[in-house]
């Protein structure tokens, strides 16, 4: 099967998205492949991320394999986690600059009528 060593590829890749979708995607045919069931069984066992090993585990059970017992630590920060933290600093910066222009806007204003 000439798609194995890419299918295998995208299994070991460093992304967990690229990895939850190689899983997704397999074929029921590539499914009977001794070298796929083992790719699956190490990413149920190790990967990292949980919802990667939860489609490994869903696409094993489909098969008719038992899933190995997952030794894997449950990864902290996942592909991006950072994000949202930097969202809301930007939002709180923006809401900031808002609030001094607003307040210089006043006080201009209140300099004005005073004059």
């Amino acid at each position: 099967m000439n798609e194995l060593p890419t299918i295998l590829t995208a299994l070991n890749s460093d992304s967990a998205k690229t990895r939850e979708r190689a899983i997704k995607d397999l074929a029921p045919t590539v499914l009977s492949e001794p070298q796929i069931i083992d790719a699956l069984q190490k990413i149920v066992s190790a990967d990292p991320v949980e919802y990667v090993r939860q489609a490994a585990r869903a696409r094993l059970l489909e098969s008719g394999q038992t899933p190995a017992a997952s030794v894997a630590p449950i990864q902290v920060k996942q592909e991006g986690a950072g994000k949202p933290a930097i969202f809301a600093f930007g939002v709180v910066g923006a809401a900031l600059v808002i609030c001094i222009c607003v307040a210089l806007a006043v006080i201009a204003a209140l300099a004005m009528f005073n004059s």
